[in-house]
């Protein structure tokens, strides 16, 4: 036992193994060490009995009030974490950075009894107050920390061993302490984690209770989104920074945060493409840019203002009605050009500017095209899209126009409206204008120009205000110059016109590969791509773009509903390279791989030598563990030992 005028921890000289527990144990032993020695400066004495008497600085009816944001976002992770805990006898408590006990939870037993005294609620457990413990160690040190037997500074604390860690609050500073006390002296590593995630957690949920703010998750590795150890940033509406966790500010250690940094100041993405992508997808992650050139994925939510009830901003929320054919296309803008497309686009459609979209079929045009529209001032009014190619040249003058009863054979009883008379207040998509009937162009110049129309059998005016948006895949100049497309449309139509890159040229395929993939899996079980499958998506040309790989995914989905994961033998023959083509064979219910015919590729090695050292890898990192390899790999275990007997180490 050290003595009173020698504030030296029994743990301080020992001998200390290099290891990562090691080093851990060393760090612990210098942050009780510095304790010691200002519990000493304190005056206190070891043989002081204050630990169950602990003064009550705030009358248990208070607590709740006092305790505040940290006490709401504190208790349904305490619960949650007391139950998971093993042995039964651990005591959490909640502590404020006055190192006031906000909450506490543990069983009525004799293990635990002494330890539900100690932590009353309204009991203060200051470092000026009880010495060396593991709560007030970790509220001095903003450390976490774990102090066991002799580690304490009271000897009537010896009996026990606590575990605190740190809770950090909206500006990253410590706002109290997570902790976890038993009688006895083992620790262990599984309870110190799930310690140290559950305090997390609290971060998370204090950011949650956040109200009319954008809120960031962020973190360089993209199987940290969604957990309690991601970054998080909270943007009030007009695109300044409100709050960061500790996570967050040291992912941004380099510039550094402050609250009403600017959204711009930090990520290449105006705020307002920020505020358009939480429309569609909230669960979907994406990559986002710093201003310095680091890549994070991300994905963005919001905290409703609680009495408004959304973000207000520039655009308005997606019923699920609306949502649901755009979440299966999942709008993607990371791509530069794609982005720099919608950016343009949007300022000349909010002049009310003609916007003419090119691209290859199955670009996602439409997709744009209500980007546009749900982006702009007629949001709330109608957004009407035909395709001019998929109807009838007889048809096409009365679906444009509408027509009054009797105009024709068959025509409607009563009549019917027109698309373009639909569109009114609101958006009129033509797609593929480029094949709509040459002696219908002039008609709709008219209409464009005069912003009225009748309707077919009837001389009536009906005055139209809509926006236009038109897409083709074809050069209309070109066809214009051979007399295939009015050259006078072409100019009313063509107010500003952007190009959408076919998807063999887009930067971001594989973030559109994983957006797609979550969306076809988001009524059932998530399944995995396999490392070969994502190469040889990502080596295809895709004729269809969009369209075809939506598809592909389909198909691929459908076929490895059962096994969890998707490999080489759930993708079409035209996708798979020449070498996977001989390679993959299926027999009966079991799936093998074996040796193609042809000489292997130097692309077929690659692909599978990469599968290969991902399954390796995950056996080493699991220390041999078969079932939690598979796990890790997102496949089953009886998968995992087919794939290992190919290999020739099973």
């Amino acid at each position: 036992m050290s003595k009173p005028d020698d504030p030296t921890p029994a743990t301080e000289g020992r001998t200390v193994l290099m290891s990562p527990e090691g080093r851990r144990q060393a760090f612990g032993s210098q942050l009780i060490a510095r304790s010691w020695k200002r519990s000493h400066q304190y005056g206190i004495s070891p043989c002081d009995r204050v630990l169950f008497d602990a003064p009550v600085v705030v009358r248990p009816k208070d607590i709740q009030d006092h305790g505040g944001l940290l006490l709401r976002a504190a208790s349904p992770e305490m619960e949650q974490l007391h139950g998971a805990l093993a042995p039964k006898d651990w005591v959490l408590a909640c502590i404020d950075m006055e190192g006031v006990v906000l909450s506490s939870i543990g069983k009525c037993n004799s293990a635990s009894r002494e330890l539900n005294q100690v932590f009353r609620p309204g009991a203060q457990f200051l470092e000026t107050l009880v010495g060396t413990t593991g709560p007030s160690c970790a509220l001095e040190e903003k450390e976490t920390v774990v102090v066991a037997g002799s580690d304490h500074y009271l000897e009537e604390a010896r009996a026990f061993t606590c575990m605190a860690t740190p809770i950090f609050g909206l500006d990253g500073g410590i706002v109290g302490v997570l902790d976890a006390s038993r009688k006895g002296p083992a620790t262990s590593l599984y309870c110190l984690e799930s310690l140290v995630i559950a305090a997390r957690a609290i971060e998370r949920r204090m950011f949650m209770e956040l109200g009319n703010v954008l809120l960031v998750h962020l973190h360089y590795r993209l199987d940290i989104l969604g957990t309690p150890m991601e970054g998080l940033l909270a943007f009030d509406p007009v695109g300044k920074l409100k709050g960061a966790n500790r996570i967050a500010t040291q992912i941004f250690s380099s510039p550094g945060l402050k609250p009403g940094m600017d959204f711009n100041e930090l990520f290449d993405m105006p705020f307002a493409h920020a505020v358009c992508y939480r429309r569609y997808d909230l669960s979907v992650p994406f990559r986002m840019q710093t201003q310095w050139g680091s890549m994070l994925h991300a994905c963005l939510t919001t905290a409703p203002d609680k009495k408004a009830g959304q973000l207000p901003g520039p655009t308005r929320s997606f019923t699920t009605a609306e949502r649901r054919p755009l979440a299966a296309q999942g709008p993607c803008l990371e791509d530069p050009a794609v982005s720099s497309a919608l950016e343009r686009a949007r300022k000349a459609f909010a002049r009310d500017i003609p916007v003419l979209i090119n691209g290859e079929t199955g670009t996602g045009k439409e997709v744009l095209a209500r980007l546009l529209h749900e982006g702009s001032d007629r949001a709330s009014g109608p957004f009407i899209a035909i395709n001019c190619s998929s109807i009838p040249a007889s048809l096409i003058e009365s679906e444009l126009f509408g027509h009054v009863e009797g105009a024709f054979t068959g025509s409607r009883k009563g009549g019917a409206a027109g698309k373009i008379e639909q569109a009114h207040q609101g958006t009129l998509f033509l797609d593929e204008i480029g094949d709509m009937p040459l002696e219908l162009q002039g008609r709709l110049l008219r209409v464009l120009q005069e912003r009225s129309l009748s309707r077919l059998g009837s001389t009536a005016v009906i005055k139209v205000d809509c926006a236009l948006i038109c897409a083709t895949h074809r050069d209309l100049a070109q066809l214009a110059q051979e007399q295939g497309f009015r050259e006078d449309l072409y100019y009313r139509i063509n107010g500003l016109r952007v190009t959408l890159p076919a998807l063999r040229e887009r930067t971001d395929l594989a973030l559109l590969i994983q957006r797609l993939l979550q969306s076809e899996t988001a009524s059932h079980a998530p399944l995995a791509l396999e490392e070969s499958a994502l190469q040889a998506l990502l080596n295809y040309s895709w004729p269809g773009n969009i369209r075809q790989l939506h598809q592909t995914l389909r198909l691929a989905a459908a076929l490895a509903e059962d096994e969890g994961w998707i490999g080489l033998q759930h993708l079409p023959d035209e996708v798979l390279p020449a070498i996977a083509k001989g390679a993959v064979r299926e027999t009966g219910m079991e799936t093998e791989t074996v040796a193609a015919a042809a000489p292997q590729s130097l692309a077929g090695d690659t692909l599978l030598a990469s599968e290969q050292r991902a399954i390796r890898a995950a056996i080493d990192a699991c220390e041999g563990n078969l079932s939690a390899a598979a796990r890790s790999l997102g496949i089953g275990r009886a998968t995992l030992y087919r794939k290992l007997k190919a290999m020739g180490e099973a």
